[in-house]
């Protein structure tokens, strides 16, 4: 499946602050765990720049927003992975 996105900085600006088109909404169908927390990363960040919507962010609150995300989202992924380690043995 080509809608499935790497994790890349560029991946998550573009998923995140792109324009609604049907194709963006198939890729948020087909990647709900990193859609899910850039839900939750948006609930409680600041942008660098101090700007408030993000219509306003600068490139580089963008590229904060989605490393902050990759951030989360590799934590998250490395309890995930080893909560099944431990079921597994």
């Amino acid at each position: 499946m080509g809608a499935i996105v790497k994790l890349s900085t560029k991946n998550v600006i573009d998923l995140w602050f792109a324009e609604d088109t049907p194709i963006r909404q198939y890729k948020i169908r087909m990647n709900p765990n990193l859609w899910a927390m850039c839900e939750q990363v948006s609930q409680d960040f600041k942008a660098p720049s101090g700007r408030q919507t993000p219509s306003q962010y600068r490139k580089s609150d963008k590229v904060a927003f989605a490393k902050l995300v990759l951030d989360r989202f590799a934590k998250s992924e490395s309890v995930s992975n080893k909560d099944l380690y431990e079921l597994a043995y």
